[in-house]
């Protein structure tokens, strides 16, 4: 029987029953979940159990032969395959107390060496290579002659090294202390001289020389600055003289001007502690930025796990500063900052990755009983990670190997920040890949057994209805 079609000359309205609503619109997300079927679902997080939670997961009333069979093929597929294909079934959170003790063999080897230079130097601050953006002190950059080169570095660097050790300037230094009825406790540490090449301004032709002297540690510190200077200007006198000195028996004009100063700087030690603490305040700030950032778009423990890789990031680029003597100065907060900015970056892309995936885990629980959030976890974490390896290995690589350029090929600065840099990003990619996601699936799975056994006292203390 045809229906009556509407006609608006009779009058009468079509029932509102016969009129069809348009669908709400659906985001992309969930037109992609919409897609795929259930069995395709349950492919997705299933082919990632291993073969142990296959046969716990599997329906007790399920066929032996069904049972079996998953658990066959797995067993076969684990011992072939190309590398790529291992590593789409690395078991990678399985392993994450290596991935934990890694940082602590760092760690452990950095605080024997701070020992050994500890002791050696007979001070605390011996163990660490503090520069004088820390410890005070002066950077003085002073004029060469015109026939100055660059392969002759070593030669610069023995000279100024052996004129800043010299002890004669110490002495000269402790009577000068006398003479001016200075307290003072005079100490013989000082920075490697650190010495650059630069085009002299105007000449184009000319070269400079910087070199840096710490402090000398006083109980005043006015003291201490008077006393500073002039032990600078003793050095840099003794440095021109070996320094023409030598240069003079090779018939050479490579003398240093002493007093043709380009630039001098001074740093005092009331200035370089307030950096210090500047630095410390703005590497706190950034972290806790960053731990309220990541739990507000993710969740509490993945915000725990970034927090925590960041500092591993920065204690291990510390350990790597002394163990291989690396100076401690401003560079190396800039370059903190920098790795804290970084790595995260690392790491919010696998947690991103992890919420995606969770989206269709929990639909696939939903269809299938025996599969719960807690069972599919470390698969899915496992899962989210690999799939982001490629993309987090290209972003380091590319980075780390402009900064190793940098660092091979410029001056002495470049390579304060760069050597830092080079280790922090090893290490950001390493706590992102490795250690974070480990330390997300130890908090998340302490949590629901927590929350299980709280569920569990609760209901045995509620009284048995008779």
């Amino acid at each position: 029987m045809a229906k009556k079609k509407y006609n608006s000359a009779n009058g009468k309205r079509p029932p509102y029953k016969n009129v069809k609503k348009p669908a709400p619109a659906m985001d992309s997300e969930s037109r992609e979940l919409e897609a795929i079927s259930d069995a395709e679902l349950e492919k997705e997080l299933s082919t990632d159990l291993i073969p142990d939670e296959i046969v716990k997961e599997a329906p007790v009333s399920a066929p032996a032969e069904e049972v079996a069979a998953p658990v066959v093929e797995a067993k076969a597929s684990v011992k072939g395959g190309s590398l790529s294909e291992r590593w789409s079934r690395f078991r990678l959170t399985s392993w994450w107390r290596l991935w934990i003790s890694i940082p602590f063999v760092i760690v452990a080897v950095a605080i024997i060496v701070f020992g050994v230079f500890a002791g050696q130097s007979g001070t605390f601050e011996g163990g660490i290579n503090i520069g004088i953006d820390f410890k005070g002190g002066t950077i003085i950059t002073t004029k060469l002659g015109a026939d100055a080169v660059e392969n002759d570095y070593d030669t610069y660097f023995e000279i100024i090294e052996s004129a800043i050790n010299d002890e004669s300037i110490a002495d000269d230094v402790i009577a000068y202390a006398s003479e001016n009825g200075l307290s003072s406790t005079l100490t013989h540490n000082v920075v490697i001289p650190v010495v650059n090449y630069t085009q002299t301004s105007g000449s184009g032709e000319d070269m400079a020389i910087v070199f840096k002297i710490d402090n000398i540690s006083s109980a005043f510190d006015n003291d201490a600055n008077d006393i500073t200077r002039y032990r600078n200007e003793l050095i840099l006198e003794k440095i021109s003289a070996d320094v023409n000195a030598h240069f003079a028996e090779n018939g050479m004009d490579a003398r240093v001007y002493v007093n043709e100063d380009i630039t001098s700087e001074y740093i005092g030690a009331s200035a370089s502690s307030r950096l210090l603490m500047l630095g410390g305040i703005a590497l706190a700030v950034a972290i806790a930025v960053i731990l309220i950032y990541v739990i507000i778009r993710f969740e509490v423990w993945s915000g725990l796990a970034a927090v925590i890789a960041l500092i591993h990031d920065v204690v291990i680029m510390f350990c790597v500063t002394i163990i291989f003597r690396i100076q401690v100065n401003a560079a190396f907060v800039s370059a903190i900052i920098t790795i804290v900015a970084y790595s995260i970056n690392n790491t919010i892309v696998i947690f991103d990755r992890v919420r995606e995936n969770n989206k269709i885990a929990q639909k696939l629980s939903d269809n299938r009983a025996a599969l719960s959030q807690t069972n599919i976890l470390r698969p899915l974490v496992d899962r989210s990670v690999r799939e982001t390896t490629l993309r987090n290995f290209n972003s380091t690589i590319t980075t780390l190997v402009m900064i190793l350029l940098f660092s091979v090929i410029g001056t002495s600065s470049v390579r304060e920040f760069g050597v830092p840099v080079i280790a922090g990003l090893i290490g950001g990619f390493y706590s992102s890949m490795f250690l974070s996601p480990s330390l997300y699936i130890l908090m998340k799975e302490a949590n629901e057994k927590n929350k299980a056994r709280r569920a569990a006292k609760k209901a045995a203390a509620k009284p048995v209805k008779a």
